[in-house]
């Protein structure tokens, strides 16, 4: 029963609508602490990898991923929530383990997006994902 919920969770997750666009920086271990705005989607039980590779709002400039350790041993973890924002993240920033910030600028202290490829969370194969949900093993130009 344990695996049917947690695939019926990603089911629902792959249903956001993404659009592929890796982030070109990162920062992890920290997330804004006063962005300038609130979130304008949060999409939950998601991996890290689809927060980072995937922007899911219009004019996404930041992301926030918190890990949500009930799923730390499913293939493609950390698994968690990705709250996307269209606003400038501030320049505060508070120290957390289980927090990585995603930014579609230079405003990450990493270059790229750093948390590798999305992978299927049955097989562990990478691949990406298309803007309606769909994995695709082994591929890189998602749409």
């Amino acid at each position: 029963m344990r695996n049917f919920t947690f695939i019926s969770v990603l089911a629902l997750a792959a249903s956001v609508t993404a659009t592929l666009d890796p982030a070109d920086t990162n920062t992890k271990g920290k997330y804004p602490s006063k962005p300038s705005c609130s979130p304008v989607k949060t999409s939950k039980a998601i991996q890290a990898a689809e927060c980072s590779h995937n922007t899911r709002t219009g004019k996404q400039t930041f992301a926030i991923f918190t890990t949500d350790h009930q799923y730390d041993h499913v293939n493609g973890a950390p698994y968690g929530t990705c709250q996307a924002y269209n606003c400038e993240p501030g320049t505060a920033m508070t120290s957390s383990k289980d927090s990585w910030t995603f930014f579609w600028s230079n405003a990450g202290e990493s270059k790229g997006e750093g948390v590798g490829c999305i992978k299927d969370p049955n097989t562990g194969v990478c691949g990406c994902e298309n803007s309606d949900g769909t994995f695709v093993p082994g591929a890189s130009n998602c749409v």
